[in-house]
């Protein structure tokens, strides 16, 4: 109650505040909340005590997500799970870890910081993902068209607008969560590891891009050679081959903003979609084929509908000479999640 900004005390006239309530209720008969620890670790991930930080708070609301609904699931679950054995001086531990038919699904989630808009009369330029290797090239061959277009958007805005920024492209963030990963996850049997990457709606487009984009895509051949570390070492898929799958949900909206006659506390609400690492060891050798197939169970998401439908738009812009449609996850979330966009 001391804490004004809190997301949860934003939504306290919300229905959005009852059904916190309901599901601290839930984790309790879960066995999440059964001790002093146990709630004073809770209260530290919501940062419902001490110092407020909001995107740690975000971080925190996505986590619990994934025990609700574990646990509403009636799957058998550990949270905070190390992999590791104590013999290999390895501490660090995942968020999740499901149990389900014979198999270990290892669970790491990462919540990207989200800015919160002070002026908005300044209009954001988001370039969806990087097309050359340097930083230098990309702004001197997409600053202008950028520019441009800017300048003719503020000045068709009837005074809505009064200057433009270009947002940063955060494909870097995304390596920096994989290295992550990496640290984390182990190469047990009959298992496999989900990178989850928590974000808003409108990021859900710019996060795929990152992964798939044609010219520098994370998960694509050429990806080779374009990204180097602070060292300037080259960063290369080995750097993150213990990462199977990365999971990219839009939990971050549902508590971002109040949203009307929609819970915000279920995860299979949201539009979650799964990508396959192509370059994680698991993958090349074809091994644990079982556990991606039963991922696709017991993960809400919408990864099989999304592709049949992404790819017959493609075939259909093929037809009359366009390559691609980099605006259809736009339009998929208009369309069939329309309440979260």
């Amino acid at each position: 109650m001391k804490q004004n900004e809190h997301i949860i005390i934003e939504h306290m006239p919300d229905e959005y505040f009852n059904l916190f309530w309901n599901n601290v209720s839930l984790l309790y008969k879960g066995g999440i909340l059964t001790s002093s620890k146990s709630v004073d670790k809770f209260c530290n991930k919501l940062q419902l005590s001490g110092s407020y930080n909001r995107d740690k708070c975000f971080q925190g609301l996505s986590e619990m997500m994934f025990w609700l609904y574990s646990i509403r699931m009636n799957y058998n679950f550990e949270i905070d799970q190390r992999l590791h054995a104590k013999s290999e001086n390895n501490n660090f531990d995942v968020d999740l870890q499901i149990i389900k038919d014979g198999y270990r699904f290892n669970i790491e989630v990462k919540t990207p910081n989200q800015t919160k808009k002070s002026d908005e009369s300044i209009l954001d330029i988001t370039i969806p993902f990087r097309a050359f290797d340097k930083k230098e090239i990309q702004d001197k061959k997409l600053g202008k068209v950028t520019g441009d277009l800017a300048q003719k958007i503020i000045a068709n805005s009837q005074g809505k607008y009064t200057a433009s920024k270009q947002t940063k492209i955060d494909d870097n963030k995304v390596i920096e969560y994989l290295k992550s990963g990496q640290k984390k996850f182990s190469l047990e049997e009959n298992s496999i590891n989900v990178l989850a990457l928590s974000v808003a709606s409108h990021q859900m487009n710019d996060y795929r891009g990152y992964l798939c984009n044609p010219y520098t895509g994370i998960f694509t051949e050429q990806f080779a050679g374009r990204f180097f570390d602070k060292n300037n070492k080259e960063i290369k898929h080995s750097d993150f081959d213990k990462v199977d799958v990365i999971y990219l949900t839009n939990i971050v909206e549902g508590h971002i903003r109040y949203l009307k006659d929609f819970d915000s506390w279920k995860l299979e609400n949201y539009c979650s979609i799964l990508f396959i690492n192509p370059f994680s060891q698991r993958t090349r050798k074809r091994t644990d084929v079982g556990a991606y197939k039963k991922l696709l169970e017991i993960l809400p998401n919408d990864t099989l509908k999304f592709k049949s439908e992404h790819d017959k738009r493609n075939q259909q812009l093929a037809e009359i000479g366009i390559p691609i449609d980099p605006i259809f996850f736009f339009e998929y979330l208009h369309d069939k999640y329309r309440i979260l966009w």
